[in-house]
């Protein structure tokens, strides 16, 4: 059995160090099973890999600390980046052909660069099994929905994966249901104090306190 991997994401090790921890559930599981990664990770040539795992690295996009997408190292524009690695990852799931494409967070790819890859797997090879990965907390619910209307990733969910699977506590899940667990976030007085760490996350540079 053959497995694609998507990671579109560059920032920090966070993202990529759980895609791979996945991986390494699933080679374990599935003895015959090989699996290509496709990521724009700088980080991913220094994790150690599995025997079964292999990647293919994308040229790098990364939003600065406006929030501006831009190409990392080459000297070119983005929307001919983003030309160039939809390029890639249709010829890479052409020529791989897996047995099922896997594609963490965005449904489309980003800035919508898998688009093209997901028609051509439900066009020439609808037996790939098609499955959306997302993590049980993206964002704010308020956010997380405002982007997915914008996006219509839900349109493109139903259209175009076969199943979605959330990755996260079944437990902690089950106690947001039943007790609306947190109702109230924040520091109270006479409780001892916590220190949070950012694990592998870029994004923990920037840690402001409570208040």
């Amino acid at each position: 059995m053959k497995l694609m991997v998507y990671s579109h994401d560059a920032f920090g090790l966070g993202n990529i160090r759980r895609m791979v921890a996945i991986c390494e559930y699933l080679l374990k599981t599935l003895p015959d099973l090989s699996i290509l990664v496709v990521s724009v990770s700088p980080a991913l040539h220094q994790l150690r890999l599995p025997i079964g795992l292999d990647y293919i690295k994308l040229p790098c996009l990364g939003c600065d600390e406006a929030g501006t997408l831009g190409v990392r190292f080459l000297n070119t524009e983005v929307e001919e980046t983003v030309q160039l690695r939809s390029h890639l990852i249709r010829t890479v799931a052409a020529h791989f052909q897996p047995d099922m494409l896997l594609v963490d967070k965005k449904p489309d790819g980003l800035k919508g660069e898998l688009q093209a890859t997901l028609d051509d797997l439900q066009r020439y090879r609808p037996q790939t099994r098609r499955v959306l990965l997302l993590r049980d907390i993206l964002d704010s619910p308020e956010a997380t929905v405002a982007q997915w209307q914008h996006h219509n990733y839900s349109a493109i969910a139903e259209s175009h994966y076969d199943q979605v699977w959330i990755v996260g506590s079944p437990t902690f899940s089950m106690r947001r249901r039943r007790t609306s667990f947190p109702r109230r976030c924040g520091p109270r007085p006479g409780l001892p104090a916590t220190c949070a760490g950012a694990a592998g996350s870029a994004a923990g540079r920037c840690v402001r306190p409570w208040g």
